[in-house]
């Protein structure tokens, strides 16, 4: 999902259905998409910017019994690396990730799948963003277990 807003024209685009790309160079940000009323892309100059804050979703982690991933659990695994022993997909999800990317002009929101939260992470500090990037981390785990009755 992309959310546009532009001061200066004083217009208001949702675009809630687009997908999306996101490229984070060192210049600036470039999303590119199929946006019929600004053309099909909206750069982001680095100079612009003001501040990049990146939420990342809630995990939800719904094991059952004998899944491998809810011993390695109980074992004391993180769930960042026993989430790679799953059995269902449902067994541990990311919600979405949000971007927002205000400039004085201009507010860019974008909303991602959850699992890219590290690597857009990574590639913006990388981009040299570290001064312009909020870090929000949702917290909590939503943990539903289900205990055998006896």
């Amino acid at each position: 999902m992309v959310d546009f807003k532009d001061e200066r024209f004083r217009t208001n685009v949702l675009l809630s259905q687009t997908a999306c790309d996101l490229e984070i160079l060192r210049e600036g940000i470039m999303v590119s998409g199929d946006f019929s009323l600004n053309g099909n892309r909206i750069p982001v100059l680095k100079s612009e910017i003001e501040s990049i804050s990146l939420m990342r979703g809630k995990e939800v982690v719904d094991t059952f019994y004998l899944s491998p991933m809810h011993i390695l659990s109980r074992l004391g695994v993180p769930n960042r690396i026993a989430r790679y022993l799953s059995m269902y997909p449902w067994e541990y999800k990311i919600t979405e990730t949000r971007i927002t990317i205000k400039c004085q002009e201009y507010q860019l929101r974008l909303i991602t799948g959850g699992k890219r939260y590290e690597k857009i992470m990574r590639q913006l500090k990388k981009a040299g963003y570290s001064n312009e990037l909020q870090v929000v981390e949702r917290t909590g785990v939503k943990v539903l277990s289900y205990s055998r009755q006896r």
